[in-house]
């Protein structure tokens, strides 16, 4: 059961990478009215929004009879993973991804009331809607997930390591 654990909390991150990469691009042609891979690495897929899948979902999967209780922790392990996250690479980048200054209730501009609040909507439908599905899918098709898992990690290593040699 511990291999199914791994492999699920691994589809988690995935899917979690794959939709704020989504959420992103839509919420940016919006607004700029232009697509712009927004990410650190080339393809379609956000770490941050995996890391933060992840924690929710080790964190809160216990919780999810409490709804409200669910948001209002959700905002918080969001805001600490967006925020950590937005320190860091800057740190050691020296560049910044996302700057939320001038913007509500900001926090030296790595997050912010709205994309936090953004974050507990998207963290509901990931313990109620998303979770429940990979948990099934796991389960069912181990193998097939394994398979898409190593599949996934093999690209995003190989995006990681083509990013550091030719774009930082």
């Amino acid at each position: 059961m511990k291999n199914k654990k791994i492999i699920y909390l691994s589809l988690i991150f995935l899917v979690g990478c794959l939709v704020g990469w989504i959420y992103e691009e839509l919420f940016f042609i919006i607004i700029d009215k232009k697509l712009v891979n927004r990410g650190f690495l080339y393809g379609p897929y956000l770490p941050v929004y995996g890391t933060g899948a992840v924690f929710l979902t080790l964190f809160l999967k216990k919780y999810k009879n409490k709804p409200i209780l669910v948001f209002f922790m959700a905002v918080l392990i969001t805001g600490i993973v967006e925020y950590v996250t937005g320190y860091l690479m800057e740190s050691i980048f020296n560049r910044t991804w996302w700057d939320y200054t001038g913007l509500f209730m900001n926090i030296n501009g790595y997050v912010c009331l709205r994309s936090v609040l953004s974050f507990g909507v998207l963290a509901m439908i990931l313990l109620y809607v998303i979770e429940p599905l990979i948990y099934k899918f796991v389960l069912k098709y181990y193998k097939h997930s394994l398979i898409i898992t190593i599949s996934f990690f093999i690209v995003i290593i190989l995006d990681f390591i083509i990013t550091l040699q030719f774009r930082y």
